[in-house]
């Protein structure tokens, strides 16, 4: 039985963006599905600048932008499709060296990263293939899988569920979700244009109070519509062709596109109550689900793998105890919740325009949602309130051996230390934590970061720590940098 660093259930894209993340440490990562290739339908269609950016740690940013849209505009509508609040939508490049928001085909972004996995000698993938139980050892995670009928176990240190909505780690371990009470049943289309029709590069979201709806303009031909299922629905009616094509009608026809699916989905709003335990861990779906109207689930679960790898690779080396893990949960339950708090706001907002269309108010029922975001609670060294600490580090141009080059290519998913200015003494205790960290040190002078996206933040500190994950540790001047830097050792449990 060949053992493995860390196994991941679940090959989406969360699984597998964390499956590469790992890869890239050096560790031998094993992947298992139940399902044979990529997503044959759009799902997932929405990423940010935040996520192109671990996107680009391993060389797909760039092609998946290229294979994009980006919206012009979100708009609230009447139902007869008259705005009611439009959202213009910025198209240049943000701070974080990214597009802000771009809109992908799932199956095509899938078969993107599954090209990069084919590229990893150190991860094995296994399809068809049904994890059926499991054991929690006090060193490593013994799972029981099955493939065509055949019975066969792995041994691996860590086991990460990015087994979806329905995740039966989760439910294996007896974790409950916490549910935010928004659970609603909406028709989901996917469509392609096959002939040139004159369809606005937007999003609307439909205030009709018969029926909410969402039009979105997705990547190349691509349409996707959501439609809510109303208490008087009847299902069978609802799914069938015509009612279908008759709900499509003040967008598209039978004559100039093709319906990839039409299915009900359940909109949830819930998290875990419990990410960790032991040897084991959720991420994305299966730790926390919210309705599709930010388009946010894919890219909270990538915020999670994007956490939990370099804490993993900390332990793995020797670096730190297990403790850190405890970390895990307390910064990304915030992050989690903000989002569904958010997604569930869009929601509300939809029922007070369609309330306002019939002439009644609307007064919100749900819990309230305190959490600030998007700073971390937990990992960081100085005041959040500085509105840099806790925040993904903006990506300046650098100029590097005479070539322009992102932030991020230097930072290589390790810790850095960047500064504008050319000195750099720290203390001997210091010394040793940035050689065991192997932290990286970033000098800009007056010829780097053109944008002047880091203005801000050299205006307040001389020096800022980053983590692998490109959150802002903290900042200090010359007297606090080794302070900062020692800090590290209590903040992540350093041995």
């Amino acid at each position: 039985m060949i053992k493995y660093d860390v196994a991941i259930c679940g090959y989406g894209p969360v699984g597998s963006v964390c499956a590469i993340l790992l890869a890239q440490y050096g560790y031998k990562v094993i992947v298992i599905d139940k399902n044979i290739g990529p997503s044959p339908t759009a799902r997932a269609i929405n990423t940010d600048g935040e996520q192109l950016r671990v996107f680009d740690k391993f060389n797909i940013a760039k092609t998946i932008v290229e294979n994009s849209n980006q919206i012009e505009r979100v708009i609230f509508s009447k139902p007869n499709l008259d705005a009611i609040q439009t959202l213009e939508q910025p198209q240049e490049e943000s701070e974080m060296g990214w597009p802000n928001q771009v809109l992908f085909y799932q199956p095509e972004l899938e078969s993107f990263i599954r090209e990069k996995i084919s590229s990893f000698k150190n991860i094995d993938v296994i399809e068809d293939c049904e994890l059926i139980d499991f054991k929690d050892k006090k060193n490593s995670v013994l799972l029981n899988c099955i493939k065509q009928k055949k019975l066969f176990n792995i041994e691996s240190t860590f086991l990460i569920g990015c087994d979806g909505a329905s995740s039966f780690i989760r439910k294996k371990l007896n974790i409950e979700l916490d549910d935010f009470g928004y659970n609603q049943k909406w028709l989901v289309c996917d469509a392609h244009i096959v002939k040139k029709i004159e369809l606005k590069n937007e999003l609307i979201q439909v205030c009709d109070p018969k029926r909410p709806t969402t039009f979105l303009r997705g990547r190349g031909e691509h349409l996707r519509f959501e439609f809510k299922v109303m208490p008087n629905d009847n299902l069978n009616h609802l799914k069938k062709e015509d009612t279908i094509w008759e709900l499509l009608s003040p967008w598209i026809n039978k004559n100039n596109s093709l319906l990839e699916r039409a299915d009900i989905y359940n909109f949830h709003a819930c998290i875990a109550n419990k990410w960790n335990q032991n040897n084991i861990f959720l991420a994305g779906d299966s730790a926390h689900q919210m309705p599709p109207f930010m388009g946010a689930g894919m890219g909270t679960g990538i915020r999670d793998v994007a956490n939990l790898s370099w804490k993993i690779d900390l332990f793995l080396r020797n670096r730190s105890t297990k403790s850190i893990f405890n970390t895990y949960q307390k910064e990304r339950y915030p992050h989690a919740k903000w989002s569904i708090g958010q997604t569930v706001t869009i929601g509300e907002i939809i029922e007070g325009f369609c309330a306002a269309e019939e002439g009644k108010q609307f007064k919100p029922t749900r819990r309230s949602y305190d959490v600030k975001f998007p700073h971390i609670p937990n990992g960081i060294y100085s005041n959040p309130e500085d509105k840099i600490t806790g925040l993904p580090i903006p990506q300046p141009i650098l100029f590097h051996d005479k070539e322009r080059v992102r932030l991020d290519t230097l930072i290589k998913s390790k810790f850095a230390i960047i500064s504008n200015l050319n000195e750099f003494k720290v203390s001997k205790k210091a010394k040793q934590i940035i050689e065991k960290l192997d932290i990286k040190l970033i000098f800009m002078d007056e010829n780097d970061d053109p944008d002047n996206r880091m203005s801000k933040i050299f205006k307040l500190y001389e020096y800022i720590l980053v983590r692998p994950d490109l959150y802002v540790y903290g900042g200090s001047d010359k007297k606090s940098l080794s302070k900062m830097i020692k800090s590290l050792e209590t903040s992540f449990y350093l041995i």
